[in-house]
């Protein structure tokens, strides 16, 4: 079974967001968890709502959108299907944003028909769709970029006249065939002219800081006593830490894991990469970048790679190297992982050709005055600068 699977980005604090206020709009669904995803397919529910605050392990993002809201829905869908996915994408993304009071950001693809969008690799010139306030925008952006904040200005469009599709209490459309011919219909003569020329919008207005009032010494003393940890945070600070060199003594006696275990035991299913599509390919990939990130271990170098490329390098080998088991624990650095860390030739070739400053391939030709520098390239994608990244200098070094 191929599910319904979108990504929203909703503009309400964790504890706002109650999952049975979305499975109560569809009463005649068999509701699972994320647990239930582990079981063998034809065990699953009809659909699952997985809440995360991204506040919790993206301290460094703004968070304008600190919920993110994953929407799997598994009944009568088959691989392709996109019209009837497309359809089920628009009336929920109305339905969310009118049942949730916010904003709420999903990934467009397949609107765009036979438009030419930007000549940039796909994942980083994507239309995306915006509510708010009623309307829904679509912009030629990162969705990445409409989650830091970004609102319907220059770069946003309104869709005034994209098609009304509306979902029975059992997750199928209302007048399946009728809607589907309606939308095939607004997608085939819809202008997508700001494709050809995508715009960034405009970022938000700044934010006018108040002035205030000099602090009393007595506020100045809580202030400062503010900053030195209790006891009872020092203790688990010592906790995490003891916790720390247990696992990474256990991985060095050869007791680790695996990224695909961590993955698998965070209710991320791992497919074949020839299973999926383009699209689906690339929404994989960025779930199972997210939950290294959760469990600590952090992706670089990758832009010399498509997604496809990429994923299928972590599902072949990248996610079944050895590592430490870090999850669960407080921590600021990590592990990072790289397709060119392993030190080869190959993966040293790659770096002199896309990664290595000048004064890199220079040291390196003075190391080594016998040796070919290939000719730098530029990197046919952009993708690391959007990766997670543990925002500390003193990574672990696997």
């Amino acid at each position: 079974m191929f599910p319904v699977s979108l990504l929203f980005y909703l503009a309400a604090p964790i504890e706002s967001v109650d999952v049975r206020v979305i499975q109560d709009l569809f009463p005649d669904l068999e509701w699972g968890v994320e647990s239930d995803l582990l079981k063998h397919s034809e065990d699953w529910p009809d659909a699952v709502v997985i809440l995360t605050d991204r506040e919790g392990y993206e301290p460094e993002e703004r968070c304008d959108f600190p919920v993110e809201v994953e929407f799997l829905l598994f009944p009568g869908r088959v691989a392709r299907n996109d019209s009837v996915m497309l359809a089920t994408k628009v009336a929920l993304l109305r339905l969310l944003s009118a049942t949730c009071e916010c904003r709420v950001i999903c990934d467009a693809k397949g609107f765009s028909g036979n438009g030419e969008p930007h000549k940039g690799p796909a994942y980083a010139w994507v239309e995306t769709f915006l509510c708010q306030g009623g309307r829904v925008y679509a912009g030629v952006v990162p969705h990445y970029d409409a989650r830091e904040g970004s609102r319907p200005a220059e770069g946003w469009l309104a869709l005034d006249d994209l098609v009304e599709a509306t979902l029975n209490p059992d997750g199928t459309l209302q007048d399946q065939t009728r809607t589907v011919a309606r939308l095939e219909g607004w997608i085939a003569t819809r202008d997508v002219s700001h494709l050809r020329a995508p715009k960034h919008p405009f970022p938000p207005e700044p934010v006018d800081f108040e002035i205030l009032a000099p602090l009393t010494p007595e506020e100045i003393e809580e202030e400062i006593a503010a900053e030195f940890p209790t006891d009872e945070e020092m203790d688990r600070e010592e906790g995490d830490w003891l916790a720390y060199t247990e696992r990474i003594d256990a991985w060095t006696s050869g007791g680790g894991t695996t990224s695909s275990k961590q993955l698998i035991r965070e209710g991320i299913a791992l497919p074949p990469p020839d299973s999926l599509d383009d699209q689906a390919l690339s929404d994989k990939l960025w779930e199972v970048i997210r939950g290294l990130a959760r469990v600590h271990t952090y992706l670089e170098r990758t832009d010399h790679l498509s997604d496809r490329e990429l994923y299928t390098w972590l599902w072949e080998e990248g996610l079944n190297e050895s590592t430490a088991d870090l999850s669960g624990l407080d921590l600021i650095g990590g592990c990072h992982t790289s397709p060119i860390g392993s030190g080869d030739e190959e993966s040293t070739l790659i770096g002199l050709i896309y990664y290595d400053s000048e004064t890199e391939r220079a040291e390196w030709k003075a190391a080594f005055p016998d040796a070919e520098i290939p000719a730098h390239r530029d990197l046919p994608y952009d993708r690391d600068r959007h990766l997670p990244t543990t925002g500390y200098g003193d990574d672990i070094p696997f």
